[in-house]
């Protein structure tokens, strides 16, 4: 029972810190953009919007960092939730600060969500799918419905929910994560600094690569909300789901073959909507099994492991920002490759070790 609740609270708080901090950045930090004379500023505007995403994802290294060295794993979801809930309060001022403290905010709950579903599921990758899935339509919806839900009070009543919601989980240990860095302290770490430098730079490579392959994904179809829901579900079970398979099957395993193929069928669904939605759903499989391998090659730093994840998100965006003229299918099949490859030559890594 403590388990569904925990999970519950931190599934749900997930979709909503995803949902309020989109309709901050897009509907409420950008109407904070206009010049004197009253145009829109787009440079500030994109400029907001990249910042954030700094703080969001690869901000979260050296916040986890602290994290892990004070072992403070309770509490900073909640602070992040206030700091949201303020810069809504405030509504004015510069958009690039706004869009910085809403941005530390959306990352500490993430950090305090992705080591506590580690710690529940007890190293196994499938509580860290179900927490990290309703994010994604937590970003479709706030993408879809920030013009409406900007100027409204829906937001900081949201806000104030999470944090309610949060309290009831402030009171569970983290027994298990504490029971794993007190036995490397004793013990000391398999994985020395060479080994998590190797598996971080490979699982790197495959969020990266996988981020570019996503970008490529361009289909003329999907138009409209009713698909792009849809096609967020099939994105949500992929992530929920993927790592139940990986612990069944194995994780090396099903993170290949369900790249390899994702492939096939989203080639096929430029021309085909059904196996665009099959492809987008095993894309998205490996990603709470990448995460958990992160996560158990360095215990000790779990919380800067968290965040490692992220910063290669973060790195990934920035690379898909740049213009390019490539082929949509050159550019996902041997993104797709690269990725998997990476994560093969990392499981192989970890195991040889871990052994």
């Amino acid at each position: 029972m403590k388990l569904v609740k925990s999970m519950s609270i931190y599934s749900i708080c997930h979709f909503l810190v995803d949902f309020l901090s989109c309709i901050f950045v897009l509907g409420v930090a950008s109407t904070l953009c206009y010049n004197a004379d009253g145009t829109f500023n787009d440079d500030l505007y994109i400029a907001e919007v990249i910042i954030y995403n700094f703080f969001a994802f690869a901000f979260q290294v050296p916040m986890g960092a602290l994290m892990d060295k004070f072992k403070i794993y309770k509490g900073v979801g909640i602070a992040g939730f206030f700091m949201i809930g303020l810069c809504y309060a405030i509504h004015a001022g510069n958009p690039i600060l706004l869009a910085s403290i809403v941005g530390i905010g959306n990352g500490l709950f993430h950090l305090e969500g992705g080591v506590n579903a580690y710690n529940n599921s007890k190293g196994k990758a499938f509580l860290n799918g179900l927490f990290v899935a309703p994010g994604a339509m937590g970003i479709f919806l706030g993408t879809a419905f920030h013009n409406e839900l900007a100027a409204t009070y829906w937001p900081i009543a949201l806000v104030c929910i999470a944090i309610v919601l949060l309290f009831f989980v402030q009171k569970d240990e983290v027994d298990f994560v504490k029971d794993e860095q007190e036995k490397l302290v004793k013990n000391g770490n398999p994985f020395q600094l060479h080994d998590i430098l190797s598996i971080l730079a490979l699982i790197g490579v495959s969020i990266i690569v996988r981020s570019i392959g996503g970008s490529a994904i361009q289909y003329a179809w999907k138009t409209g909300f009713a698909i792009g829901l849809g096609y967020t579900i099939c994105v949500v079970l992929g992530k929920m789901f993927g790592g139940l398979i990986g612990d069944k099957f194995g994780l090396k395993k099903i993170a290949s073959i369900a790249l390899a193929a994702a492939c096939v069928s989203l080639i096929l669904g430029f021309n085909i909507p059904a196996f665009g939605f099959i492809g987008i759903f095993l894309f998205n499989v490996p990603m709470a099994i990448t995460l958990v391998i992160l996560e158990k090659c360095n215990t000790r730093f779990l919380a800067t492991m968290v965040g490692s994840n992220t910063l290669f998100l973060f790195l990934g965006y920035l690379i898909c920002m740049i213009p390019n003229t490539l082929n949509n299918y050159v550019v996902l099949t041997v993104s797709v490759a690269l990725a998997i490859v990476s994560i093969y030559t990392a499981f192989n890594k970890f195991e040889k070790v871990n052994k």
